[in-house]
């Protein structure tokens, strides 16, 4: 073998490798990809829930209230309105979680839009909790149902609402996370 033929070969095998390394690279960024969106569509799903259960905790009171149900004007209001603040907050949560996009969007882009997303639902978990605990005492209070079962029911829907609440949150920041990790390690690719 003559010295051409070895630096041909060699020329060959230099430009298989260097596909191969951007196969790879390929690979890995779709692996990153999709662990990204499969996390994103997590958290979707868990928005588009919580927008439903939200709506139609909305209409549940009107309708307990037609069916005759004994609630008094004020409490009626004070508990709506909460239901519909609500309602526009997850809305629009909702919104910013539709407008991401991995496929058109570029890393920086994504990254500000979840930051954005991240920054509402914290405040969104501060605010949900204690004001839902404010808006039942309060309607406790307007409706003079400060008795003993009342309470205790209270306290133990309120119990669980917070028991899921906080499982809820644990498994949405999880989603969270590696929505930013994934677009951390996108970053390098990009």
């Amino acid at each position: 073998m003559n010295l051409d033929e070895l630096k041909k070969g060699w020329g060959v095998l230099n430009e298989r490798l260097s596909q191969n390394e951007v196969v790879s690279q390929r690979i890995i960024k779709e692996m990153i990809l999709s662990k990204t969106n499969s996390a994103y569509e997590s958290l979707y799903q868990a928005s588009k829930w919580s927008l439903m259960v939200i709506f139609f905790g909305g209409l549940l009171l009107p309708f307990a209230k037609m069916q005759g149900m004994p609630i008094y004007r004020e409490t009626f209001i004070a508990m709506e309105t909460f239901i519909f603040l609500g309602f526009l907050f997850e809305g629009y949560m909702f919104y910013l979680l539709s407008r991401f996009n991995l496929n058109t969007m570029k890393v920086d882009e994504a990254m500000r839009s979840m930051l954005k997303y991240k920054k509402m639902y914290i405040n969104n978990q501060r605010c949900a909790k204690y004001g839902a605990l404010l808006i039942i005492i309060v309607c406790m209070g307007l409706q003079n149902a400060f008795t003993p079962l009342v309470i205790a029911l209270t306290i133990l829907f309120t119990l669980i609402a917070f028991f899921l609440g906080y499982t809820q949150d644990k498994r949405l920041r999880q989603s969270l996370q590696e929505i930013e990790d994934g677009l951390r390690e996108l970053k390098e690719y990009e």
